[in-house]
Formats: structure tokens, C-alpha cells, sequence
């Protein structure tokens, strides 16, 4: 318990002797991040369109079989993911790279829903809009021509919505958050490679030994200089006073 305490309050030490790195390198993360933001990541929109499977009104008193509902369903979830509809829609939108489309349109279906979730993802928000829509009216003629049935429609009110999912200010947090990390790691480096001695504590430390005393060289040094410059000034002195003799 004692070693623990001795190793935080040293690293403590560290952090607060090293803190200018851990600050400059947070900054700097931080800075990077915030013109990644706005210069080189795109915001992410998405829109989604839901499509109705099966009727929900009862007949008789009760709702139509479940298990026809759930093969349909099934079958419609795999339809809308079919190259039958990702071509047509790649011909209208004039895509080429069917894997990227594949990507964009996401098919979603909550448990014991009859509701299938059509959510298209991308940087641009009418786009996504545009391609939401037509994949969703696409798969419903497609699969009510091919099932035979009148039971699959678009479920919308008004236009479709779009809604930005893309976070600036996670962003900012993330790289701040990985500035500090990095910093720290950045001050325990330079502190595992710094082999220079920092103090009296730090001598006994390492060799177990007491000190028994120390001389400050910046104060001997400043000294030096100082009867050095006295010297120069005396120097000068006389050379001036003999200059005033010669006259």
C-alpha cells in the first residue's frame, strides 16, 4: 500500500513537472481535430422511409396470421436488399459501384414490427432524401408485382426527413480527450529517458546514501562573473587615467 502511494504521488510529480508538454500536445490534438472537422470529415445526414407489411386492421375479430406476415416480411427484407431493386436503383441515380450503394442503404426491422426501416446514410443530406425515397417506392411495386399482394405500402407524412447524425462537438471531446492521453504518455517518456538529477532527494534515492552538502554553481558562476566584470571595469579605470596624465 505504502509502494502505491509512493508510485501516484511520483507520478503526480511528474504530471505536474512535465504539465507544458501535456498542454501543448492536448492543444495541438485539439487544434488537428477541429480542421479535420471542418475541413476534411463530411457531415453525415441520414433519412429514413418506412414501409408497412401485412395489414394491421382485425378481421373477425383477430389479426391475420402471424406466420404469413413474418415469411412476408422476411421475403421483403430480402427483396429490398436484392440486386432486383439495387439495380433499378443504381440506374436511376447513375451509380456505378453497386458495394458502395450497399453501404449507403441500411434495412432495419424492430422485432415483432411489421414496420420495415429504410435508412440511407450520406454526406448529402437531398441526396439521401432523393435515394431513401425512390428505394422505398421501388421495392414496394417491385415486391406487390412479384409477391401478388396489395399488402405493402410506403408509410410517409409529408416529405421525408433528414436528420444530420454526425457530432462536430464528439469530435472535439474525442480529440481532446486523445491530446491529454498522448501528452501524458509524451511526459512519462521523457521522464523514463531523462537521466539527469533534479535534486538532493533524488541522489539519496538512488544511491542510499545521506549528502552532506551541495554547492550552487549558478550562484558560484554569477559570482565569477561578477569580479570578472569589476576587474574589467577597474581596468578600464586606469587605462583612463592615464590617458588624463598623458594630457
Amino acid at each position: 500500500m505504502m509502494d502505491e502511494r509512493i508510485d501516484l504521488k511520483k507520478f503526480l510529480k511528474i504530471i505536474r513537472k512535465r504539465m507544458m508538454i501535456i498542454v501543448l500536445t492536448a492543444i495541438s490534438l485539439l487544434g488537428l481535430t477541429a480542421l479535420m472537422t471542418i475541413y476534411v470529415i463530411k457531415p453525415t445526414y441520414e433519412a429514413t422511409e418506412y414501409i408497412l407489411v401485412g395489414k394491421l386492421q382485425k378481421v373477425d375479430g383477430e389479426y391475420s396470421d402471424t406466420q404469413d406476415i413474418n415469411r412476408l416480411l422476411a421475403s421483403s427484407i430480402d427483396f429490398i436488399k436484392s440486386p432486383i431493386v439495387l439495380n433499378t436503383v443504381a440506374e436511376e441515380f447513375n451509380l456505378s459501384d453497386e458495394d458502395k450503394l450497399e453501404e449507403k442503404i441500411i434495412v432495419q426491422n424492430s422485432k415483432d414490427s411489421q414496420i420495415i426501416n429504410i435508412v440511407v446514410r450520406d454526406s448529402d443530406d437531398e441526396f439521401a432524401k432523393d435515394l431513401a425515397g425512390f428505394t422505398a417506392s421501388t421495392s414496394v411495386q417491385k415486391m406487390n408485382d412479384v409477391f401478388k399482394v396489395n399488402d405493402i405500402k410506403v408509410l410517409r407524412d409529408g416529405e421525408t426527413q433528414v436528420v444530420r447524425i454526425s457530432n462536430p462537438i464528439l469530435n472535439l471531446a474525442i480529440g481532446l480527450f486523445l491530446g491529454v492521453f498522448f501528452g501524458i504518455a509524451l511526459a512519462m517518456v521523457r521522464e523514463y529517458f531523462d537521466d539527469s538529477v533534479k535534486g538532493v532527494d533524488e541522489i539519496e534515492q538512488s544511491l542510499g546514501l545521506p549528502v552532506i552538502g551541495q554547492v550552487h554553481l549558478k550562484a558560484k558562476q554569477h559570482m565569477k562573473f561578477t569580479y570578472k566584470k569589476q576587474q574589467k571595469k577597474q581596468g578600464e579605470n586606469k587605462i583612463h587615467g592615464r590617458g588624463d596624465v598623458s594630457v
